[in-house]
């Protein structure tokens, strides 16, 4: 995905969050005195991921990303839409035949218990080949950059591993609340 695309799906996904002239206002105040971090782990079909050991198969199965805004509430707000074929839409990755496991968690190790214990999106609907947006209390963007988001088809005790894509910051914030900059490309 272009980052234009991703772009566009932000300030979209902004505006339908700030649709009431009261919201915007009170936004506007924020905005004067906060800066809002963001991050995003991008997955491209086909790229490689160094994150599995021991494994023939370690390219991304699908396209998609994950953005994550810290809010003003002490919040993390979750959004993004994930291509993947063959599944079913407006299921929750839990409620699907096989169950699929979408988390963010460390990068070394992919393994079904690692996997297991990271943030999960498992219960989102819509989280595959739909725009999806989830907000978890008590998270910031810091703990999540440098770690993955990782997709995955439950099979038994283990994963069968369809994406991996490393979390990046995209704004970072300075004390002085003044946006820095960009290390994501």
């Amino acid at each position: 995905m272009s980052k234009v695309v991703c772009i566009i799906f932000l300030l979209a996904t902004l505006l339908a969050v700030i649709s009431t002239p009261a919201a915007a206002a009170g936004l506007e105040k924020k905005w004067n005195n906060q800066c809002c971090p963001i991050a995003l782990c991008v997955f491209k079909k086909g790229s490689n991921f160094e994150h599995r050991r021991k494994t023939k198969r370690n390219t991304n199965l699908f396209d998609g990303f994950m953005q994550f805004t810290e809010t003003f509430d002490n919040q993390l707000y979750i959004s993004g839409f994930l291509d993947v074929e063959h599944v079913k839409k407006e299921v929750p990755a839990d409620n699907l035949n096989p169950e699929f496991d979408v988390h963010i968690n460390k990068c070394n190790d992919v393994s079904f218990n690692n996997i297991e214990e990271g943030l999960d999106l498992d219960d989102v609907d819509d989280i595959f080949d739909l725009p999806f947006v989830k907000v978890v209390k008590n998270k910031k963007v810091e703990d999540v950059v440098d770690k993955c988001c990782i997709v995955a088809k439950d099979v038994g005790n283990k994963h069968q591993v369809l994406g991996v894509a490393k979390v990046k910051q995209a704004v970072k914030c300075n004390p002085n609340n003044i946006v820095l900059g960009s290390d994501f490309n």
